[in-house]
């Protein structure tokens, strides 16, 4: 709407205005009139809100301050008042500058209270031109929803049916930018969740598809393998043909041969089983179970186990083929196909065929550490055979080192075994380690920190060493250079000495208590040890200034570091696991679980294949080095002291096994527990 008169728009349209000014007109100078009065604009006609006005400038209070007597006022109006005279403006009561404090609740109220009016200021200035023109300012969100409301309310009574069109037109496109805004915000996100789970599941289907066609082309390899094997076999029929002159033996041999003809074409993989899954193991007719189950009782076994320990198995597969898996399949000549499949697989076959090989331990032969009765204080601390594996000692905190012979133990027919040697040594013994090249020299560490080298076929100590500060828990011979000796300490020193001095050559500064040490086997200055730290380090003594690798894993300190082969290192924590190590990864291959160890030196073992380790729960833990779980343990009875009257519940006793010890290329092990009981045990 325009206006045809160019009046005073800020002067009161009474009755001296002129009548020749339109209806618009008049309206148009109401609407702005009333908005000046409303926003604060100066006129005689303002309604100001006494609220937060101060009693002496009547303007809005500016850092409210308030009075001993209750009044609030701007802080500099009450200053200047109190300089003339030191009375409260409003009730004279006698004040001085001490007596006034700052209003901190006014002030916010006020704050808000000047941000409100700012904002329907700022609406008001917003409305440009009249009439038709007249339109609304930018962004209305600066307003509270109250103070809209309230514009819309004092303005709506002068607002004409074209004006309501374009607000309602401007709101309404508003209104749906809004939803669409809304709309779109969330069904882009429900969409880059939706893109996310499917390229997720698309990775998922092409890992799926890459693994099942890996486990389709090693089950073809494997059946063209059972076929070569079923091919080479004799023939029953040729078998059967006996002759005359077959004498009895014979004829046995003969019969024994159809016998495992047969059970190898039991074994045989039916055209009708390669589809089937663990359907046929799951369900298999009778027929099924008396041809598979009944002809070889062993398989079947091992079948149940491999079952049992499946999960295992399909982890080790597949890193055993995680080469081929990850580059994928490629057409290749015979040979190359061969040493690929051989290359993997193989040592997949080998990890299920030494699972496989035992079943459990049986006992051999039982000793005891101490032959006192009344001594409770009886925990072996260290077991370790000699190079030649003939003979055996045991160490411990009865001070002593028994050396038994192997052999006699064995066959001998009485349950009662004598050592053959015995040396006795000054403190607890913590650790005994064999020279790999001198027969009889032995060397000890004991909880005074010295390290002593034995002469086992006189019982006679050759050297000691006393440079340790503190209880030294490990002592080891070096397997290449026999002269060399390492020890640990909780002294946080790895001290290396040789038997040609009388003085350590070297010392490894560790920044934790030292708990083991070893040698690797295969090396003259290599070395690892486990600490306080929870890390086991692993050193080129040539360079001792910084390990060559720190493995981290385990969540408390490493007790036992043993070394596997040349590259691999088991090591053991009171975290109760095992982990595996190559020295050239700084992560971890593989943890073992399943035994408890949180705060004893429990022993551990390993002949390269197999990890053997104590329990607090008075047991012994086997372990195979490529799967997780244990294959089986073996529990220690418990035994009752001479001065016990009634026997202990199991859960009351505190035994538990101390120390392990591998007899290398055999399948025995001899394990100890804290009551001092040594069992031989072998592995069936």
């Amino acid at each position: 709407m325009s206006s045809n008169g160019d009046g005073n728009l800020g002067s009161d349209s009474g009755a001296g205005s002129s009548r020749g000014i339109g209806e618009s007109s008049r309206n148009v100078k109401r609407r702005l009139h009333s908005s000046n009065i409303f926003f604060g604009i100066g006129g005689s006609l303002e309604d100001r809100n006494n609220d937060y006005q101060c009693p002496i400038c009547f303007e809005l209070i500016d850092e409210a301050h308030i009075t001993r007597c209750g009044h609030t006022f701007c802080y500099h109006c009450i200053v200047k008042s109190l300089e003339a005279n030191s009375r409260c403006p409003k009730c004279s009561l006698a004040l001085s500058q001490q007596d006034i404090f700052p209003n901190f609740l006014l002030n916010e109220l006020v704050t808000k209270y000047k941000t409100r009016i700012k904002g329907l200021s700022e609406l008001g200035s917003s409305y440009a031109g009249d009439g038709k023109n007249r339109v609304i300012g930018t962004d209305l969100s600066v307003l509270p929803c109250d103070g809209l409301r309230d514009i819309v309310a004092v303005e709506s009574a002068h607002l004409t049916l074209p004006d309501v069109n374009v607000m309602l037109e401007v709101l309404t496109q508003r209104k749906h930018l809004l939803e669409a805004e809304t709309c779109a915000a969330q069904n882009k996100l429900l969409h880059e969740f939706l893109k996310h789970l499917l390229q997720q599941k698309e990775e998922q289907r092409n890992q799926l598809q890459k693994e099942v066609a890996l486990i389709k082309r090693d089950m073809a390899e494997v059946e063209n393998i059972l076929r070569d094997v079923q091919n080479k076999c004799p023939r029953v029929e040729d078998l059967k043909k006996s002759s005359e002159n077959d004498t009895a033996q014979v004829s046995a041999i003969r019969r024994e041969m159809i016998g495992l003809i047969d059970i190898i074409d039991s074994n045989m993989v039916k055209p009708s089983e390669r589809g089937m899954g663990n359907e046929t193991f799951a369900n298999p007719s009778s027929s099924q179970k008396q041809n598979e189950y009944g002809s070889s009782s062993t398989l079947a076994i091992r079948r149940k186990r491999m079952h049992a320990h499946f999960d295992d198995f399909v982890q080790c597969y597949f890193h055993s083929r995680a080469k081929e898996l990850l580059l994928g399949h490629k057409p290749q000549s015979q040979t190359e196909t061969s040493h690929s499949t051989s290359s993997g697989l193989d040592v997949f076959r080998e990890n299920l065929v030494k699972f496989s090989r035992y079943n459990n331990l049986r006992p051999l032969a039982t000793l005891n550490y101490s032959s006192d009765i009344f001594n409770n204080s009886t925990i072996v601390s260290s077991i370790e055979f000699d190079k030649d594996n003939e003979f055996f000692a045991i160490a411990g905190v009865t001070k002593r080192i028994k050396v038994f012979d192997y052999g006699a133990v064995i066959h001998d027919t009485v349950d009662i075994h004598y050592p053959s040697i015995e040396m006795v040594s000054s403190s607890k013994i913590s650790c005994v380690s064999w020279n790999s090249f001198h027969k009889g020299m032995l060397a000890s560490s004991d909880y005074e920190g010295t390290v002593t080298v034995w002469d086992a076929a006189t019982g006679y100590r050759t050297k000691t060493f006393q440079e340790h500060e503190k209880r030294c828990w490990s002592v080891d011979f070096n397997d290449v250079d026999t002269r060399l000796i390492a020890s640990g300490s909780d002294d946080a020193r790895v001290k290396l000495w040789s038997l040609n001095t009388d003085h350590s050559v070297a010392s490894l500064e560790a920044k934790a208590n030292v708990c083991c040490v070893k040698f690797n086997p295969r090396s003259s200055c290599h070395l690892a040890f486990g600490s306080a730290d929870h890390c086991v380090h692993y050193y080129d003594l040539r360079n001792m200034k910084e390990a060559l690798c720190i493995f981290k894993g385990h969540r408390k300190a490493v007790s036992y570091v043993k070394f596997i082969n040349k590259e691999e290192i088991v090591s053991a924590s009171t975290d109760s696991q095992l982990k595996m190590w190559n020295i050239n990864n700084p992560h971890y291959l593989r943890s073992f679980i399943g035994h408890v160890n949180e705060k004893n030196f429990v022993g551990l073992a390993t002949d390269g294949d197999y990890v053997a380790c104590g329990s607090e729960n008075n047991a012994l833990y086997v372990y195979y080095k490529g799967l997780t779980k244990q294959l089986f343990s073996y529990k220690f009875d418990a035994v009752r002291s001479i001065l016990e009257i009634q026997d202990r519940r199991e859960e009351d006793l505190n035994e538990f096994v101390s120390a392990v010890c591998w007899r290398q290329m055999s399948n025995v092990v001899v394990a100890a527990n804290s009551q001092g009981i040594i069992k031989i045990l072998e592995l069936v």
